[in-house]
This record gives structure tokens, sequence and C-alpha cells, in this order.
């Protein structure tokens, strides 16, 4: 995986294909201001798929409008603290975040978390291109397939072009999301029924009040950890003196205000038109707002969303595929990534919420014991200092890490609540929704913390 990057300069050229793959950024490479992670995260959430999580909470849990907010404001607490503190590994490491997962797991324990990592990123892009193809099809009345071809193609360009494009996009995407989804916004909480009580109507496998709002705040947290494993992707260009605090807060805001916004917005459209938010056509949501120019608008940046979270999930899945030795380059991988995503995409389409749901939850279940080893790892047991070359020793087979996750997993099967798979513990406890996750994250914590302080690397 070797290169020559004194003869592949990058710099911040942005119509240029990035040479690098997952090799340490020199400091000569260094580039970036940390106003640009605040400008990418916030453009990659300002879009549909994160309103559909709020959409969820009262469509599949039949939470009231308040009762939703609770649990979202708490998932996005925990999910922005979560993505905030493994963005800042990348300037100090200037590496990618599942190259630094090589120091708790090991170089070959680390190929099951990229393997995830990979699929991931492949589900995730399948999982928002369904979204702006709808848009697509309800905007210009072309066939379905003809409309995931073209967006599959804008997203796979920019990705291959890379680091300094995807944060050149997200930058020039901004602020028109933005101003789009305010007029939503305007139209949402002006029409929301805030007094409308909690549906028994929709109860499945969870029962009560209790279950739907920890469904609810473990929806929004799925949602950021689905970003956490990317989050030093996007800062390890960065200079190395830049200061964490400043890399912290630009991460977790945006991520927390975008996405707590979007999914109130979503919350409030489902209690206006409870039909078309129980349908599974989510645009079906944005199709009833009114006045219609605000549709036509809003289906414009559903699209420009789409790429705007999609282009992460390609460019991190790529990267995932260097981590666990694909013999391709970096770009073959970006294109890979978008092929598959786009035939997931075209074969699943037709019951969006679900899958959805069950799709965030499969997420956490490994990424939530994964998430909380790296961080220990990190900020307790090496204190973000690590031996020249630890990240590429291929000698290092497992590590205790790796150990750790699979001990976590395990644990919290008992716990797992949703339609593919109910554990033991969950089905004499459905009021307590699926707390498999949260056990795992603490289990996994706290069994690293003891372990592994023995094998500082």
């Amino acid at each position: 995986m070797a290169i020559d990057q004194a003869e592949a300069r990058y710099g911040e050229e942005i119509v240029q294909v990035e040479p690098i793959g997952i090799e340490h950024i020199k400091e000569s490479e260094r580039h970036g201001r940390v106003s640009s992670v605040f400008t990418l995260w916030f453009g990659a959430n300002v879009e549909l798929a994160t309103l559909t999580t709020g959409v969820a909470a009262v469509s599949l849990f039949g939470l009231s409008f308040w009762q939703a907010a609770i649990g979202l404001i708490v998932g996005n607490v925990l999910g922005a603290l979560v993505l905030g503190l493994v963005s800042t590994f990348g300037p100090r490491l200037g590496v990618p975040q599942m190259v630094h997962s090589r120091a708790p797991f090991g170089f070959l324990g680390n190929f099951l978390p990229g393997i995830f990592n990979l699929v991931a990123g492949a589900l995730w892009f399948a999982v928002n291109t369904v979204l702006g193809t709808f848009a697509f099809t309800f905007l210009f009345h072309v066939d379905f397939l003809i409309a995931l071809i073209i967006m599959a193609l804008i997203q796979v360009v920019i990705a291959v072009y890379g680091y300094n494009m995807i944060h050149a996009v997200e930058r020039w995407m901004v602020g028109l999301l933005t101003l789009v989804f305010i007029g939503v916004s305007i139209f949402a909480f002006s029409h929301a029924h805030y007094t409308l009580p909690f549906s028994t109507a929709v109860l499945g496998k969870y029962t009560g009040i209790t279950g739907g709002i920890i469904e609810a705040v473990g929806l929004a947290w799925s949602y950021l950890l689905g970003w956490a494993v990317y989050g030093s992707d996007y800062t390890r260009y960065l200079p190395k003196a830049t200061k964490s605090l400043w890399v912290f807060g630009n991460a977790a805001g945006a991520n927390f205000v975008a996405a707590l916004w979007l999914e109130l917005v979503g919350v409030a459209l489902a209690t206006i038109f409870p039909v078309a938010a129980a349908g599974t056509n989510p645009v079906g949501l944005i199709d009833a707002i009114h006045p219609h120019w605000l549709v036509v608008v809003t289906l414009l940046a559903v699209i420009l969303g789409t790429i705007t979270a999609n282009v992460l999930n390609i460019y991190s899945g790529s990267l995932s595929a260097l981590v666990v030795n694909v013999p391709v380059k970096r770009w073959m991988a970006a294109l890979a990534v978008g092929v598959v995503g786009s035939v997931v995409a075209y074969i699943g389409h037709k019951a969006y919420y679900v899958e959805f749901e069950n799709f965030l939850f499969l997420l956490g279940y490994w990424i939530a014991p994964w998430a909380a080893i790296v961080m220990v790892d990190y900020f307790v047991i090496n204190k973000g200092q690590y031996p020249d070359g630890v990240f590429y020793n291929p000698r290092r087979f497992f590590s205790r890490g790796f150990w750790v996750w699979v001990i976590a997993i395990a644990v919290s099967v008992p716990f797992f609540n949703q339609s593919l798979y109910t554990g033991i513990f969950a089905q004499h406890f459905g009021h307590l929704g699926d707390i498999s996750y949260y056990l795992s994250f603490v289990v996994a914590g706290l069994l690293y913390w003891i372990v592994g302080k023995r094998q500082a690397v």
C-alpha cells in the first residue's frame, strides 16, 4: 500500500483524483480549515434520510411529538458526543478511522469491523439513494431505474475525486439545503399536531410509551453512530496542530443540530400526514406539503441532500475496502461500492421504513461496542500516542480489543429486539424496547479498560 507522496502531490486541489489511499498523511500534505468539518457534517445530515428517522419515531413507535422529541434529543446527544470525539483522532494521527481501529483490534482482528464498515457504506448508499431516486421520479416523471442510474453516477464521480472534492461539495451545498429545509420547517412546525397522543395502533413488539422512547433514542443514536466509523476520514488532512476542542465542537455541533432539526421536522410531518408517514415511499410526505412550489424546491433539495450524504458513504466504504486489503485502488473501490449499493437500492426500495429501522439497529449492534473500544484505546490506554508503524504492522494479528468486541456483542444478543430477531430478554420485557447496544457499549468500554491497559501499543 506504499505510495511516494512526494511525487503524488495532492495539496488543496479539488479537480484532481486523490492519489492517497489509507496511508498516513504527511505534514507536507496537511491542509484545510476546521470550519470545513462543520459544513461537511451539517451538509451530510440536512437530507431526507435524517428526516425519516423522526418520521419513524411516530409511524413505527406511536409516539407523540413531545415523546419523540425526548427520545431524539437524548439519542442525538449520545451520537454527537461519540462522533465528535472520534473526529479528533484525524489531525493527531493522520490516518482514516478504520486504520486507527487496527490499534485495539490488531491487523487481522480489524478485518471483520472493516468488512462490516464496507458493507455499511454500500447499504447506507442504497438507503439514501432510494430517497433521492424517489424524489427524482416524483419531480421528473422518469422510470425508477433511469433515475437510479443518474443519481448513482453523480455520487460516484464525486467520491472518486475524493477528500477535497467532497469537502468542497459540502460547502457549496450546505447553504442551499439549509434555506430549503427552513421553508419546510416553517410549514411543518406551524401545522404539527402537538397534542396528538401516544398511539397504540402501531404497537407490535414494543409495548408502551417507555419502549417507544427507548427505541427513538436508539434510532437517533444509531443514525449518528453510522457516521462515527467515518469520523477521522474527514479530519486526517487537517494540520496536526489543529486544536482537538475545535474539531470536536465542529463535528459534534454540526451533527447534533442538523440531525435533531431534521428529525423533529420529520416528527412534525408525521403528525400532520399520518397516512403518508406510514407508506412505503417517504417522499410522499414531501408531496403532501403546500404550497406546491415548496414541494418542487424541496424535492430538488432531497436530490442534492442525497448526494451530500452519499459521497461520504462511498468514500469511506472505499477506504474500508483498502483496510481489509482488497487489491484495488481507492477510486476503483469507490466505483465498486457505488455499483453494489445501486443494486441493493433497486432490490430493496419497496419496503423502505421497515428496512431502514432494521438497518439502523443492525449498525448499532456492532458499531456501539466498536466505538467504546476505540475511544478507550485512544483516550485512556494510549492517550493519543502510538508508536510509528503500529497501524501498518501485519504481524499484530489479533489484539485484545477484538475479543472484547466479540464478547460485548455476544452478551447483547439476548436483548436484540427487532423484526429480524428478538432475543430471550426482549421477548419477556418488550416494554423496554431494544437496549442491546447500550449494554454492549458499556460492557465493551469497561472490559477493554480492564484488559487493554495491560497491552498498550
